[in-house]
């Protein structure tokens, strides 16, 4: 076997379940046996299709900006969930990009050679920063709709 669970492959030949040649997506599962292939799961597309080796290559995962643009009102449930599907995808492009240069350690991830104790830490850091964060969106939102208060009081 060639790839393992989670690997990122670009589809080559056969496409099935509406997949299409060139689409890239994400090993899902091994065959029991383990020998003859792979169920792949691209995004987008709820059919999941089985390859052989010969059938796919290894891919670097599809960047995604980690801003997504802004969101028109009258979202559907559909539109909901794409966002978060982007918000995922923008997350994964954080882990590839800036985090795999602070947290990438020679094939292994820091935390997974860090202390029980020390992954506490960092995680305990990582809430109080959410909670900077949090304050800081804060202030904005009411200085802005105090601004939005003084705008519909002049033309009242």
């Amino acid at each position: 076997m060639r790839f393992k669970v989670g690997d990122t492959v670009r589809i080559l030949k056969w496409p099935v379940n509406g997949h299409k040649v060139g689409d890239v997506g994400t090993i899902a599962e091994l065959t029991e046996d383990g020998d003859k292939g792979y169920m792949v799961s691209v995004p987008g597309n709820y059919g999941y299709g089985w390859y052989e080796d010969w059938e796919l290559e290894a891919a670097a995962p599809p960047l995604v900006p980690t801003l997504l643009p802004l969101v028109p009102e009258g979202m559907s449930p559909d539109d909901l969930a794409a966002y978060v599907g982007n918000f995922v995808q923008a997350a994964q492009t954080r882990i590839l990009g800036v985090g795999a240069d602070q947290y990438a350690r020679g094939g292994r991830q820091l935390f997974e050679d860090m202390t029980a104790t020390a992954l506490i830490d960092m995680a305990r850091e990582e809430a109080q920063d959410l909670a900077v964060y949090a304050a800081m969106v804060d202030i904005r939102l009411a200085r802005m709709a105090e601004a939005f208060k003084r705008q519909e009081s002049a033309n009242a």
